[in-house]
């Protein structure tokens, strides 16, 4: 399996054609962009330890008029400058330790030590528009806005300089009125969760295209306090419904006395986290329009969660679904040794979990507190006042990379979510889904076992009236010998296949993490 983790190519200078076949509907005019790790093997004698940790690459699959070409280029942070200079990684990242960066003077190496410098900007986490400007982002405070025609990393954004910040997640949330809201935290003064929410922007006029704006009227609209005194809680996305955000503090914790002497004991990130299933897991509830966290709490037993899928208030209660573990285990099987070896291990897999959450002071104790038919999630309100959520299971355990029909739905009630099994290799062993809430019917895709099907991303027809009218683009890695990788597109609704681009097997295509979809203006 090693074709598809060892490095790619890019080809930041050619727009290479595609060969069509099927049908791609021609109103799907845009792009596609993909986002993953590019880069493992720095030197003839050193590879980072972890898929998370190769360098960005940036892909672009470009639609117009049922024609697909295609376009990549590795993301030129200042990671991948210095991995391609010092042969090592100089940040520390998730899975590999950093090395001393040749390039600073003996003080500032040895200060270094003492006091961990800049975090990583290795920018493999996700894609997205913001301000009609394209952002590539990881969970720290860095962001890199990027020319969506050259696909050159332009503007290095540093949230901590603009709103105090050192971690956030590669999730924002969007509302309908151009509103957006994420999760972050800091730890120089405390360690505390903030919401940030970034206020809409009119679209620049071309002229007026100097620099990134995106961020510069953001603000932090509420602070929590971490629930540990050097500890606070991973996370990589959170939720939003139409007057809440809502936020879990999961026992993975980030443990700050060992990210502090990291750099001295050659620590990864992976390396400074405890898992402590005894401390449970807390959802807070914030409003949207005062910041105000509600003083309900809410808890469960311990799980861990990569992705969010969405949350809508229901009957003056929240429904909350997301993409839960037992246990973050599942990391180790991310290891670069392993997966070039093919051991896609068969242990924790991901779960579809539903939990509902009340709303109210005057919540009676003892009896479930769950009025929502058809659901089996449970809230009951313990003596000491807490609400203790049970989830509700659904479909089957395997699926990863949530994605609904984003536009209309998120942070409202809907009906599918769509799901990629990516390397998992169970029920969904090569294969995307399609799962319905309201029948729980389980629709599947795979082409055959040497495809990989990566996450789907929805785009909506363009006179949509139900909620999977539109079609499904996923990138499919063939690690067959001279056979080629694809964009397939299916249709949202029947989920069959209706077209695809195949690109020339000389391309280097490797597994990516996250798409985006931009809809052509013309």
């Amino acid at each position: 399996m090693e074709i598809i983790f060892n490095n790619a190519t890019d080809s930041p200078n050619t727009e290479v054609e595609t060969t069509v076949k099927g049908e791609i509907p021609k109103w799907l005019n845009g792009q596609l962009f993909r986002i993953g790790p590019g880069k493992f093997d720095l030197a003839e004698d050193f590879c980072v330890n972890h898929w998370f940790d190769g360098a960005g690459i940036l892909y672009r699959y470009t639609i117009k008029d049922g024609k697909v070409t295609f376009k990549s280029r590795f993301l030129e942070t200042e990671a991948y400058e210095k991995m391609c200079t010092v042969k090592r990684p100089v940040f520390t990242e998730f899975g590999t330790r950093s090395y001393p960066d040749p390039c600073k003077s003996m003080f500032s190496r040895f200060w270094s030590k003492l006091i961990p410098g800049d975090m990583t900007d290795n920018v493999i986490g996700n894609v997205f528009t913001m301000s009609d400007e394209l952002y590539c982002v990881t969970e720290t405070c860095y962001l890199w806005r990027v020319d969506p025609e050259t696909l050159k990393t332009m503007d290095k954004v540093n949230l901590e300089k603009l709103i105090s910040i050192n971690l956030a997640s590669a999730h924002p949330h969007v509302d309908p009125d151009g509103t957006s809201y994420n999760l972050a935290c800091s730890f120089h003064k405390g360690l505390k969760y903030h919401i940030v929410k970034i206020p809409p922007q009119l679209p620049l006029k071309e002229e007026e295209n100097n620099g990134p704006r995106a961020f510069l009227k953001a603000s932090i609209i509420t602070t929590i306090s971490s629930s540990w005194t050097t500890c606070f809680s991973y996370y990589h996305s959170f939720v939003i419904s139409e007057n809440f955000v809502v936020f879990l503090e999961q026992p993975q914790l980030l443990n700050t006395l060992k990210l502090a002497t990291s750099v001295v004991k050659g620590l990864a990130l992976i390396e400074c986290m405890d898992w402590v299933p005894k401390e449970k897991t807390r959802f807070y509830v914030i409003e949207k329009s005062t910041g105000k966290v509600l003083k309900t709490v809410y808890k469960s037993e311990a799980f861990f969660v990569f992705h969010h899928v969405n949350a809508y208030e229901e009957n003056n209660q929240i429904v909350v679904d997301l993409i839960g573990y037992e246990d973050p285990s599942f990391l180790q099987k991310y290891k670069l040794e392993k997966l070039r070896a093919g051991l896609f291990e068969e242990i924790c897999p991901p779960q579809l979990r539903r939990f509902v959450l009340p709303l109210g002071k005057d919540l009676k104790k003892g009896e479930n507190l769950v009025t929502l038919p058809n659901t089996k999630a449970r809230a009951v309100k313990q003596e000491n006042g807490v609400i203790w959520l049970t989830d509700e299971k659904l479909a089957k355990p395997g699926f990863e990379m949530p994605t609904i029909n984003y536009k209309m739905h998120n942070g409202r009630k809907y009906r599918y979510v769509y799901g990629s099994g990516a390397f998992e290799q169970g029920y969904f062993k090569n294969a995307v889904c399609k799962f319905d809430f309201e029948t729980n019917e389980l629709k599947l895709w795979r082409e055959s076992d040497n495809v990989y099907a990566g996450e789907l991303t929805f785009v909506a027809s363009p006179d949509a009236k139900e909620e999977d009218d539109g079609v499904l683009l996923c990138v499919a890695i063939d690690v067959r010998p001279n056979r080629p990788n694809m964009m397939i597109v299916l249709d949202a609704k029947t989920f069959t296949e209706i077209g695809r681009a195949e690109i020339d097997p000389e391309i280097t295509i490797r597994a990516g993490v996250h798409s985006h979809f931009v809809k052509s203006k013309n």
